[in-house]
């Protein structure tokens, strides 16, 4: 795996062109799109730029992805938010903090520990050809052999509320393979037809039924793009389909231009050093849910997944509070549905 970080390692204000999403104009964050969740609440400062998006769960404010403001506001914006997290009497969670905005948490006294990592792959000159990606063709291939086509809703297709009804048959057939009930807020929606953001591409059958399906949401910032989100199949889809179902896409997202795709968060995948004063107690119990949590997230294979396609930029994303007790991780996974 590549470590170095292919990008500033300062934030620079960053302007998206984000239509119909004036929320998204300061967010810089592989995975910044799930905090426009129309499920998050938003914390704002009358007549200041950015935002903070959070949930309630338990003791704390779990707050997604850090400050999503211009530089010049993140630290006043940081503040207001933890002042009214303590006038509720509540503790202020941060998830999913990019690392180079860890300072702006360690000045506030805050415990900022490893929490996982997101994965991306530049498009520019990508290329599936190679020794080390045969297996990720092979298996390509074998849905290929199987009869499996890939199409993309809304554009060799209508999007309708017929084909969504499908899209959440393949949903509820894949809940109902691994017996547990859908993850929420770190993970993204389905959305509803005509949705001019969110993408999706389907994998049919030999006999035209829909088997699986992945979406793809914006990605703003310094690594514009798109997000591989949800990714959903059925559980007797042929095998290697939601590879044809990725490969498709990328090919797609390369002819547009497209420099980015984001495969998004991974928890408790880790390397490299903590930062002082980080949180033993919680170190241990990332470590812990990696080795023996797999019912509740399947990290090391879904890192697999994401690897396989060859990406080269690893970024280390954190958890911040003040305090960072045990009882944050059993709110984030009650709130997240793991639990």
């Amino acid at each position: 795996m590549d470590r170095t970080r292919a990008w500033p390692t300062a934030l620079e204000p960053v302007t998206v062109n984000a239509p119909g999403l004036p929320q998204a104009s300061w967010i810089d964050h592989p995975s910044g799109f799930l905090a426009l969740s129309v499920r998050n609440r938003r914390f704002e400062l009358p007549g200041r730029p950015g935002f903070v998006a959070y949930r309630e769960q338990g003791r704390h404010l779990v707050a997604f992805g850090g400050v999503h403001a211009p530089e010049a506001e993140r630290a006043g914006l940081l503040n207001a938010f933890l002042a009214e997290a303590a006038r509720q009497q509540k503790v202020a969670l941060f998830v999913q903090i990019r690392e180079e905005a860890v300072p702006l948490f360690l000045d506030r006294g805050m415990t900022v520990n490893q929490f996982g990592t997101s994965v991306t792959l530049e498009l520019a000159g990508y290329s599936l050809t190679g020794s080390e990606k045969m297996r990720l063709r092979n298996k390509i291939n074998r849905a290929h052999k199987a009869g499996v086509r890939v199409i993309e809703i809304g554009t060799d297709v209508p999007s309708g509320e017929a084909v969504f009804a499908q899209l959440r048959t393949i949903t509820a057939g894949w809940l109902a393979g691994k017996k547990k009930q859908e993850l929420d807020f770190m993970i993204g929606e389905l959305g509803a037809p005509g949705d001019p953001h969110r993408r999706i591409f389907v994998a049919l059958d030999k006999k035209g039924a829909h088997v699986g399906f992945i979406t793809y949401v914006p990605a703003w910032g310094r690594m514009p793009g798109y997000l591989h989100d949800l990714a959903r199949r059925l559980p007797d889809a042929p095998a290697g389909t939601m590879e044809a179902l990725n490969a498709l896409a990328l090919q797609k997202l390369m002819r547009e231009g497209v420099r980015f795709l984001h495969f998004g968060f991974t928890p408790f995948i880790l390397f490299g050093q903590e930062y002082p004063g980080f949180s033993r107690a919680m170190a241990w119990l990332g470590r812990i849910l990696r080795r023996n949590g797999q019912a509740l997230y399947p990290a090391d294979s879904q890192a697999a997944y994401k690897l396989k396609w060859g990406p080269r930029i690893l970024e280390r994303e954190f958890i911040a509070a003040r305090p960072l007790a045990l009882r944050a991780a059993f709110d984030l996974l009650r709130l997240t549905r793991a639990l």
